[in-house]
Formats: C-alpha cells, structure tokens, sequence
C-alpha cells in the first residue's frame, strides 16, 4: 500500500482502518473523493480498484493531487456543490474527508451522483466542536438550532452519532437501506462510514 502523509492526516492508523473496513464492500466502480487534498488517502485505498474523481479548491493540492494519481481525474472545485455533471460513471465509493463539514458535499453528491448497489460512504465530521464551543448544533441537513441549556449541549455532544447524525442519515437515504455502519471518535472529531444498498 502506497504511503500515506502522517502530517496531514492525524491518527492515520484509524483513518485507514476505517476505510479498509468498508471498501471491500464495494463494487467495480468509481470512488469520488471530494476534499482530496494531495491524494494522499485515495492512492493509499483506492488507485488500482476505482476509477478516482477527486476535487479541491486549492490549485497547489489538485496540482499535487495529478501528480499523485495519473490517469485520474483531479480538478479545482467547490466541493460543497457537484463538481462532475453529466457523469455516466457509477461511484462505488465516496469519501468525504473534509476537516469539520462533509454534509453540503454529500448532499450534492447524493442528489446528481450516479451510483452503484452497494454504495459506501465515508465522512469527517467536526460538528461535535461546535457544540461546546459555541452552543450552536449544525445538523447534517444544514439547519442550525441553539443550545440553550447545559443539559442541551452535553446531550447533543454526547449522543452526536447516535440521536443526530445516524437518525438523519438513515431517513435521508431512503429507499437505499444502511445494511452496515462503522464509527470512531477523536477528541470533538467524529470519523464514520455506511455501507447502503438499494431496495430488492
């Protein structure tokens, strides 16, 4: 496996774990990586199996991102919208490693995408931050609600996962069914992935 830059990925060894627990669960196909940034993780986990298309808004990164991973498709992009319209390919894979907010990234990716059965998916989130920091709670739809209480924060801290970001999901993708999840915590950081599957 190709190497991975530690400095910019902290607790790289989970970040990976993470990923190879998934993929094997995906099928020929395309991997979208958003937020690519030198293309460091997708050399690592899917040069060779996917077909990349991978975006960042920093020329410097994509530039290094190419360098990395010829024969790929690395371009400048907002990645809070859908940087590839009118792609026929189907992705297999979509890794949302951005520092604290993935949503509007799959979001867009979800409603204009074009994927394959099963689909995995992969996600950084940093929204749990906020929620300390500022008594603001981002949803994964977009909306935003104030914490009044105490009570309100560490409860919305403490079961981020469990009563916010994994109810919303699996409302959010429906039909497709989550037939398998996986989720670590760092700090305020969450890191997750979903295997779906689309109605029989």
């Amino acid at each position: 496996m190709p190497k991975v830059d530690q400095k910019q990925h902290v607790n790289l060894y989970q970040k990976s774990l993470l990923r190879r627990s998934l993929v094997h669960s995906a099928r020929p196909g395309a991997a979208y990586v958003p937020f690519i940034g030198d293309g460091d993780l997708a050399l690592a986990h899917y040069a060779g199996a996917f077909a990349i298309y991978g975006a960042d808004i920093d020329q410097a990164r994509v530039d290094t991102g190419r360098e990395r991973l010829p024969g790929h498709t690395i371009i400048k992009a907002d990645c809070n919208a859908w940087p590839f319209p009118g792609l026929p390919e189907p992705f297999a894979v979509a890794d949302f490693d951005a520092y604290s907010e993935p949503y509007p990234s799959f979001r867009a990716f979800w409603e204009q995408a074009p994927k394959t059965d099963p689909l995995v998916l992969i996600f950084t989130d940093g929204h749990r931050q906020g929620i300390i920091r500022t008594s603001w709670l981002h949803h994964p739809s977009g909306e935003k609600s104030h914490l009044e209480t105490l009570r309100e924060r560490r409860t919305a801290y403490n079961f981020y996962w469990q009563r916010i970001v994994k109810p919303w999901f699996t409302k959010f993708v429906q039909p497709w069914r989550v037939v398998r999840t996986k989720f670590y915590l760092r700090g305020q950081m969450i890191y997750w992935g979903a295997v779906l599957e689309e109605p029989k």
